[in-house]
């Protein structure tokens, strides 16, 4: 079997080389493959190719097609969540393929990369939908080289797209965020999904996965460890290992849970065998978990009945820490409570919010200065 070991290079990896049984120019044609593994890789590359060239179908790396190469590539991204997953399709059917489908693999050029990041910023897409975009082609161009299906990964030449600054946090004050919510109250069964954003700051997708047993009502503290994602699918756990945490409720929000539960619980007797227990706190009539799709609308009749200003319900999250801020809770309870993986993401978002923390640094050193010349 033609398999062999490259024991001169660092990685030690294996390839394969066979003969196509043509010849051109005098010279008996061979094809060669090279970057596997192990040896057990490379045998089966090599019989898988050998079978698709005697159907008439093998296609020579340098000439197979960017739209070819892609979707295999995309194939094999077994590890990736659903979300993301359809992300990325959604990416390749509307911006990459268009673009760059029809360039031979082997072909593809600094240049056409930057054709392609132009062509994208005319269509008027966000910086950081850019960036996303390109960080797809630039993995599975990674892919090829690995793979020696390309002799160098095209994106390595280009300068990265860069996002310049975040979107500006729009948040509301505490006077507007008390009488929106009371404005708002009896318009929906799911204003409790906006109560819990402004209260707790909660991800949306962990308020929707929330159940009444992950309430301690003695203790007023929720725990965090399952979520709904767009798919109207339980999934355990959270964003990050941070993210699984606990969160402290007032009082207020306490009896507001318990108002609810018994709505809740009223739906649930009855519906009777009907009703579909998951034990969520936001959910439907028939106890089934809610759609993100759901929550915007309600969200966007809210803020078209109170008048508000338009901010997203994501931003709620953003209120709620700019709330805490104001009342000088300290950074690191703040980054906990919003399951942040560190309290530099934290810093890096909420900075702004925090004018008065230099100056009150500043004029506590005259205080220390001061008192210890005092004592002496």
């Amino acid at each position: 079997m033609p398999v062999y070991k490259n024991e001169k290079a660092k990685n030690k990896k294996w390839w394969y080389q066979f003969y196509t049984g043509e010849i051109k120019n005098g010279i008996r044609e061979r094809i060669t493959k090279r970057g596997f593994k192990t040896k057990k890789e490379a045998e089966k590359a090599m019989i898988e190719a050998q079978a698709a060239l005697q159907k008439g179908e093998y296609i020579e790396p340098s000439k197979k097609l960017m739209r070819d190469y892609f979707h295999e590539w995309i194939k094999t991204k077994h590890n990736l969540e659903r979300v993301t997953l359809e992300l990325y399709h959604s990416y390749m059917r509307h911006h990459i393929i268009p673009e760059l489908g029809n360039i031979p693999l082997g072909k593809l050029s600094a240049h056409d990369i930057e054709m392609f990041l132009d062509a994208l910023h005319k269509k008027g897409l966000a910086a950081s939908t850019v960036k996303r975009i390109f960080s797809v082609v630039n993995a599975a161009l990674n892919a090829a080289e690995t793979k020696d299906l390309v002799t160098k990964n095209a994106a390595d030449k280009v300068e990265k797209p860069q996002v310049s600054s975040r979107r500006q946090l729009v948040v509301w004050e505490p006077a507007f965020v008390s009488e929106f919510l009371e404005k708002t109250r009896y318009a929906s069964r799911y204003w409790i999904a906006v109560y819990l954003a402004v209260m707790t700051g909660m991800r949306q997708g962990e308020i929707l996965g929330l159940r009444w047993s992950d309430i301690d009502f003695e203790k007023r503290i929720i725990t965090i460890q399952q979520t709904v994602n767009r798919h109207r699918e339980i999934k355990p756990g959270a964003k990050t290992k941070k993210s699984i945490r606990s969160v402290a409720l007032s009082p207020e929000t306490i009896e507001v849970l318990k108002d609810h539960r018994q709505f809740i619980l009223q739906e649930r007797v009855a519906l009777g065998p009907a009703y579909e227990n998951n034990d969520l706190v936001v959910c439907t009539k028939f106890g089934g978990p809610v759609t993100q799709r759901a929550i915007q609308k309600v969200w966007t009749s809210f803020l078209k009945k109170t008048g508000a200003p338009k901010i997203t319900f994501h931003d709620l999250r953003h209120t709620h820490a700019s709330l805490l801020i104001k009342q000088g809770v300290h950074i690191k309870v703040i980054s906990e409570r919003l399951g942040h993986s560190s309290v530099s993401i934290t810093m890096d978002t909420y900075g702004h919010l925090m004018p008065n923390m230099q100056e009150d640094a500043a004029a506590g050193l005259d205080s220390i200065i001061k008192t210890t010349a005092t004592n002496k």
